[in-house]
């Protein structure tokens, strides 16, 4: 029962770009887990820029680095609560 969680800076997709991601990450995620499309689920979640940090990047990036097959590489610092 394979789930991806995709946290990312607010923008607007396409019907056609969200099916084109649904469709990529579970043919990707069945072929490699050996499961069904069925038992795929995709959640996609907005974040703004000025909370990252606080909302992904320390909670699920620094405190969870065990589980990170990727890391991330920031070209810029992100901004913070105080330069909106």
């Amino acid at each position: 029962m394979p789930h991806i969680s995709i946290k990312h800076f607010p923008r607007t997709f396409t019907e056609a770009e969200k099916a084109d991601l649904v469709a990529a990450l579970t043919e990707t995620v069945t072929r490699v887990f050996g499961t069904d499309a069925g038992a795929v689920s995709l959640a996609v979640e907005p974040v703004e820029p000025v909370v990252w940090m606080e909302r992904v990047h320390r909670p699920e990036i620094e405190a969870k680095p065990h589980l990170l097959w990727k890391q991330p590489n920031y070209s810029q610092p992100l901004p913070t609560e105080g330069t909106r």
